[in-house]
């Protein structure tokens, strides 16, 4: 952005950001499980769209972190063995990702292990981790995590759990988990985000036709189907003046009645 400012180059962004998940009284814990993680360990985590904390109702964070753990081993069976799990990037980001992890740990999260340990990771496959009773002040509360952990929080009402999302950037993405559709419209009225997707995770960006970007922090405007054609294009006025030129001299000096009553007319309007 700041390279195009210098050309006066007009910008879309995609950023990123703690995209959140709330999960309501009102949806089954084990099913709202099975859905976050899938997606969060699809690519290990490793999407911009990826869930990057979890909201549950207070008291039952161990509850879907269980739900989580049991999930994650019927979809990979063998583990970080799993031919279908995904191995991290680059050395940069494990060390990167190791670094949450125990900055979490040193601060007093409990951290869960969603896979069996078989032995030290290989090949850069990293053990997914869920970090139970994290605190503000933590790496992976803070940062975007884009990587296979996930902190679970719990929250006392919906506006607590609003709270928590709009003390931190506008994420790319908001992930609601519910029956209540009231209770919905307050979870979209009450937040800013990119994309929305209620009752599973990152499935918006599927539909081609829908605007697909972020807001704030996640990024400007948007792009796909008949968004990302006005966000490429210039809109372009023409305008071609009428012959009669009383048209035309109505707005010339001097002003007087006529043109008195027409903005009398328009305003009225």
């Amino acid at each position: 952005m700041r390279a195009a400012a210098n050309n006066l180059t007009p910008v879309t962004l995609e950023l990123g950001g703690k995209s959140p998940v709330i999960v309501s009284e009102t949806y089954d814990l084990a099913e709202a499980a099975e859905r976050v993680i899938a997606v969060k360990l699809r690519s290990a985590g490793q999407i911009c769209l990826a869930p990057d904390y979890a909201l549950v109702p207070a008291g039952r964070e161990r509850e879907f972190a269980e739900q989580c753990i049991a999930a994650a081993r019927r979809m990979f069976p063998n583990g970080l063995e799993s031919t279908d799990y995904t191995s991290i990037i680059n050395d940069a980001h494990f060390t990167r990702l190791q670094r949450l992890v125990a900055d979490a740990d040193a601060k007093g999260a409990e951290l869960l292990d969603v896979f069996k340990r078989a032995g030290p990771a290989s090949g850069r496959r990293m053990t997914p981790i869920l970090i139970l009773n994290p605190n503000p002040g933590m790496l992976a509360m803070h940062d975007e995590i884009f990587g296979p952990v996930l902190p679970i929080c719990g929250y006392r009402s919906i506006d607590h759990a609003l709270e928590m999302i709009r003390s931190g950037s506008r994420p790319l993405a908001l992930y609601y988990f519910g029956a209540d559709d009231e209770q919905a419209r307050q979870v979209l009225d009450g937040t800013a985000s990119g994309g929305v997707t209620i009752n599973d995770v990152m499935t918006h960006m599927f539909v081609e036709d829908m605007p697909f970007g972020g807001i704030g922090a996640s990024g400007m405007g948007t792009y796909r189907g008949e968004a990302g054609f006005r966000t490429f294009s210039h809109a372009r006025a023409i305008y071609r003046q009428t012959e009669t030129k009383e048209a035309v001299a109505l707005l010339h000096p001097p002003y007087g009645d006529p043109f008195r009553q027409f903005l009398s007319a328009v305003m009225a309007g």
